[in-house]
């Protein structure tokens, strides 16, 4: 980050909304003009924010942690929002550790990386195989999937719920309500009432937590409810905030990832077949399609002093929109960033965000969506997508997915297992 000099304040003006419908559809060419035009550019949309869409300002931004901050401030009283790392914010607590920063994070951000290392993530493949056969198994006979709402959103929630200690039946409610608030606007008349449901969460995560007191248990939940910090025992609130960080973050991104996906190959019928030919092939093809897509459209910071950035000054207090989908395919570090090339190598995307905030979950979203396109790709290989009937998000200023996608297939057999809920 550049030392702060002189008051110049440019602002290079935009009329940018990332929560608009207009931005869900032309966000690759409203970044790459941004890039060329206004690389730091200041909107007045939602208050007012700037955004950075060079990769090299992302990641500095990110890794800025000092100046650049991610706490949130909620009154539950009056609903009143700031920081937090969400543009618009969500009127909801700040979630431990996305929404923290120096010296808490460091406690909170340990505990995560202790389960949700490669290690830690290994232990659920199978859960997720067999839950993935499972949803197929549901409807392989009939011809007909909604790749989203019968597969890509149940099943990262059934295996977050296996990992976290909730009971497996309740799945796809919880998959149900966060998929409808990730993908409905924040100024829909609904959005309130939709987050009003998620109460239901909380009250669950109080109810199961409190069974682990007195019974621990091999899961995640368990584990901090028992864990210490510094040698005292967290808080209820630390608890749900924690929880809500991890059943918010394990789900819909992933489910958006799969989804995009699914379409290319079912557009592409040539990565497909080299993708079911060459299975070993799909991890490198996975960061390529991470980079690509980019579920995580982009974060904000609030600045703590004065900073500058790029040809500008972000002065303290204000906000900034780290736009990870534009760093993702700026050309300055990507050759043919427009193109998905099957096996970029290396690939040093921002996908899973950067510097100490980067996604605590990225090895279990890997892990869920190789499982995921693996199992399409073998049980029904010939799917297509009724691309006229599949539904994009409105808004994706907080992540790049679909609210269902249809697709038809040759019907099969079930492969006879079944799971007990």
């Amino acid at each position: 980050m550049n030392e702060v000099s002189g008051t110049n304040r440019g602002r290079c003006p935009v009329a940018f909304d990332h929560d608009s419908e207009s931005h869900a559809l032309e966000w690759p060419a409203i970044y790459r003009e941004l890039r060329r035009e206004c690389p730091v550019a200041w909107t007045e949309s939602h208050g007012g924010f700037w955004v950075a869409s060079r990769y090299k300002d992302v990641v500095t931004l990110a890794q800025t942690d000092a100046v650049f901050r991610s706490a949130k401030q909620f009154n539950p009283a009056t609903g009143e929002v700031s920081g937090g790392i969400g543009i618009p914010p969500a009127p909801t607590p700040g979630t431990i550790p996305d929404e923290t920063d120096r010296p808490e994070w460091a406690g909170y951000r340990q505990l995560l990386n202790r389960h949700f290392g490669p290690k830690g993530i290994e232990r659920y493949r199978q859960d997720a195989r067999d839950y993935a056969t499972w949803l197929v198994d549901r409807v392989i006979e009939t011809g007909k999937i909604d790749l989203v709402t019968d597969f890509a959103s149940p099943l990262p929630a059934m295996v977050t719920m296996k990992l976290s200690g909730f009971p497996l039946g309740e799945a796809e409610r919880f998959a149900d309500l966060i998929h409808k608030m990730i993908y409905t606007p924040s100024d829909d008349p609904t959005f309130n009432s939709i987050v009003a449901e998620l109460g239901w969460i909380q009250t669950r995560v109080a109810e199961c937590a409190a069974e682990y007191r007195d019974q621990p248990a091999d899961n995640f939940l368990s584990y901090i409810v028992h864990a210490k910090i510094d040698d005292r025992p967290l808080s209820d609130d630390e608890i749900q905030r924690i929880m809500w960080n991890v059943l918010l973050g394990g789900v819909d991104t992933t489910t958006a990832l799969t989804a995009n996906v699914l379409l290319y190959l079912s557009e592409h019928p040539d990565a497909r077949q080299h993708l079911t030919d060459h299975p070993e092939s799909l991890p490198v093809a996975r960061e390529e399609f991470i980079r690509f897509f980019s579920p995580i459209h982009g974060t904000a910071r609030t600045a703590h002093e004065d900073a500058r950035v790029g040809d500008e000054i972000v002065q303290a207090g204000e906000r900034i929109l780290l736009a990870y989908a534009s760093a993702n395919r700026d050309p300055e570090i990507f050759d043919d960033p427009e193109t998905i090339i099957l096996n970029r190598y290396p690939n040093r995307h921002v996908g899973f965000g950067a510097g100490m905030h980067r996604c605590a979950g990225s090895f279990l979203a890997r892990m869920m969506f190789e499982t995921m396109v693996n199992e399409i790709l073998t049980r029904i290989p010939d799917y297509r997508v009724d691309v006229e009937q599949a539904r994009r998000y409105t808004s994706i200023y907080a992540v790049n997915g679909w609210i269902d996608m249809p697709a038809t297939f040759t019907p099969g057999l079930k492969s006879g297992r079944d799971l007990v809920f």
